[in-house]
């Protein structure tokens, strides 16, 4: 338990980056409006309104908004980031938590109330802890290289062979080593990584139906249903959000 309440600061309707940094405190920051993605622990994640993620201190990430984005972060005391997890957490931020972080910061030093609020916040973030894993990359450099281009520029039709061929690896080597190093099958990670980048492209003002044909979608529908099936949510409310 810590007797210090945690420090709120406020970032509104600006463009934000920041390249490869760490913090000597862990940090909370809630997404209100627009698209950030952050960069962090080997993951990579493009972080929607509602959303909240946790850096413990220490961790050297990178972060970018796409678009104007608004949102708030919280300074976590040492004492406190023990009750954590571990590694950089990205979680749907329930009601209850956003509201105890708010209350939090206008209570003084030592007051009471501040350890009720912190089991709170505690349990709310471990709750949520799984709900949004980060996509891992490859950690051999060609392999990286490979999976950095298809980053930028994803596509459903792209296959394991192209992939193996591009890396100049046989299908079967490839796909062993792949797995190991990302930790889910070509064909999720490859659905994984569309989602991130059309989660980008919505909040920057492209609509449902030209991400969806630049991912390789031949039906829009078919792209909703596999983008509501991996991210848990709506394109169309992800763009409905960002311009909130």
């Amino acid at each position: 338990m810590t007797d210090t309440p945690l420090n709120r600061l406020v970032e509104s309707d600006a463009r934000h980056s920041a390249a490869i940094h760490r913090h000597d405190q862990g940090q909370l920051t809630y997404i209100e409006r627009g698209v950030l993605s952050l960069e962090a622990d080997g993951g990579i994640w493009a972080i929607p309104p509602g959303h909240m993620h946790w850096i413990p201190a220490g961790v050297e990430h990178a972060s970018r908004s796409h678009g104007q984005v608004r949102f708030w972060l919280t300074l976590v005391p040492e004492g406190f980031a023990d009750r954590l997890p571990r590694h950089t957490t990205v979680l749907e931020a329930s009601p209850l938590l956003i509201s105890a972080l708010d209350r939090l910061r206008g209570l003084e030093p030592n007051d009471a109330f501040a350890g009720p609020l912190l089991d709170i916040i505690a349990h709310e973030i471990h709750a949520g802890a799984q709900d949004a894993p980060g996509i891992r990359l490859p950690a051999a450099s060609k392999m990286r290289d490979w999976a950095l281009a298809f980053l930028a520029a994803p596509n459903i039709k792209t296959s394991i062979d192209t992939a193996a061929a591009g890396v100049a690896m046989s299908r079967r080597s490839f796909t062993r080593h792949f797995e190991r190093e990302v930790g889910m099958t070509f064909a999720a990670w490859k659905r994984a990584v569309i989602v991130h980048r059309a989660t980008v492209r919505l909040a920057e003002g492209a609509s449902v139906g030209d991400v969806a044909l630049d991912a390789g979608y031949e039906s829009v529908s078919a792209f909703i249903a596999m983008f509501k099936a991996v991210g848990g949510r709506l394109p169309g409310d992800i763009r409905r959000r960002a311009e909130a």
